[in-house]
């Protein structure tokens, strides 16, 4: 009795003793067969967000190229491609206002998985307000047509409309905002084109003590904070006028105008830059790249004139690089854009592009009026205006139109448009040869 006991005692331990090794090495022969995932291997990174969409970089072992990249959303496939380049840009679109989100990216040969990256994790932009409270600003008229034809805010108190204003009285090309009130200016050339004050066609500023002012005849002056000194150098160069300004600083200013003009500025001396075009060029935006170099795209359109043209130019080097514009209306008049992220051009048409070099598209919800000026501060803050008082914001999701609603709908032209912050100020022209001011604070 006493031996069959030991026998099954020792039967019980035996098997015990093999099932649990049998399922130790079972165990431990998946975990030994388990890859191990160089994140070298694929590395994913959220380079930037708007309200809508992401954009990421990602940097592959030079042995997956021609497998098969797949990019996971919240575990759920979004992109399945070749794998084509080892250092690639992902855009992803159709998100939410925000919202936090997670990606990866894995890489296929086959069903076989070969390496994943590591879970990246990124917030999309909220929206901002479309709430502005309007206020309604007309001048001269009775002397002769008035307009203004840009517009610079350095802050709420400090705003310079700029153009051609003739009173009962006097004439004008500037008028300047002091937190209060506006107050009509005359700023004077020292007759650099035989005109004592021409009608400011434009104007950019750096800070409230670095503003330059662009004439119709070609002549700059520069305010420094207390006096308006003049540079009539570069009046000797053209013949035309300055359409607009941009710049990194004093020393580093860019003019266009008619004809193909296009100069730039060191801070000693005025350079012509060779277009190679005769279109008279509109509009110069400038912005910053992740290089922190800056990408200088300038536009030229000859609108209804006859002949028609269009060019868009990169300024690189004070030399010029055609742009790809063969989706773009030959009436073309402003442009605005954030580097390797959103491009948009105004005129007969809105038109967006995702690229430098990229195809355009036409936004079909835009009201069928004429954009005059587009600007914006970040891609969730964009604004624009046009004919008949049109004037837009776009809040990251969706564009408000404020014309023929909280705005009327005019007998003239917005012609600028700049927005800082929570103040947006348009100006412009009315058939009753006023010149006119929208203003707007949120």
């Amino acid at each position: 009795m006493q031996t069959r006991k030991i026998n099954s005692f020792l039967i019980f331990y035996f098997s015990f003793f093999f099932l649990s090794s049998l399922i130790f090495n079972l165990s431990s022969c998946k975990r030994s067969t388990e890859p191990v995932y160089n994140p070298q291997n694929l590395q994913l990174q959220i380079l930037d967000v708007s309200c809508t969409e992401a954009w990421l970089s990602l940097q592959a072992k030079n042995d997956y190229l021609t497998k098969t990249l797949k990019l996971f959303k919240d575990d759920k496939l979004i992109l399945e491609k070749p794998l084509s380049a080892e250092d690639s840009l992902l855009y992803v679109d159709g998100l939410w206002p925000n919202t936090d989100y997670a990606f990866k990216a894995a890489v296929y040969d086959g069903a076989e998985l070969l390496t994943k990256s590591v879970t990246v994790t990124a917030t999309t932009m909220d929206t901002t307000s479309h709430n502005f409270e309007w206020e309604t600003f007309e001048f001269g008229g009775e002397g002769g047509g008035s307009s203004f034809y840009d517009v610079a805010i350095i802050d709420e108190n400090d705003i310079w409309a700029v153009g051609e204003i003739y009173t009962a009285n006097d004439k004008y090309n500037a008028a300047h905002w002091d937190g209060e009130k506006w107050e009509l200016r005359k700023i004077k050339t020292n007759a650099c084109g035989g005109v004592d004050y021409p009608p400011i066609k434009t104007v950019f500023a750096f800070s409230k003590n670095n503003i330059v002012f662009g004439h119709i005849d070609a002549s700059i002056t520069k305010y420094n904070g207390a006096n308006f000194v003049n540079d009539c150098s570069f009046i000797k160069q053209i013949n035309g006028s300055i359409n607009k300004i941009w710049g990194t600083s004093s020393s580093d200013l860019y003019v266009v105008g008619n004809s193909g003009l296009i100069a730039h500025y060191d801070g000693k001396e005025w350079q012509r830059i060779e277009s190679g075009i005769q279109i008279n060029i509109r509009d110069i935006w400038g912005a910053k790249t992740e290089n922190n170099k800056f990408q200088i795209i300038a536009l030229a359109s000859n609108g209804g004139q006859i002949p028609q043209g269009k060019k868009l130019l990169l300024i690189q080097n004070n030399t010029v690089k055609y742009l790809n514009d063969s989706e773009l209306d030959m009436s073309l008049a402003a442009i605005w854009f954030k580097p390797e992220r959103k491009y948009y051009i105004g005129g007969a048409g809105l038109f967006e592009s995702y690229g430098i070099n990229a195809s355009w598209q036409e936004d079909k919800s835009q009201p069928l009026l004429y954009i005059s000026g587009i600007r914006g501060q970040s891609l969730n803050d964009i604004v624009l205006c046009g004919g008949y008082g049109h004037l837009s914001h776009f809040n990251g999701l969706n564009w408000k139109h404020y014309y023929g609603k909280e705005l009327p709908q005019i007998s003239g032209n917005l012609n600028e448009i700049s927005i800082k912050r929570d103040l947006i100020v348009a100006v412009g022209w009315l058939m009753n040869r006023k010149a006119i001011i929208y203003m707007g604070i949120r």
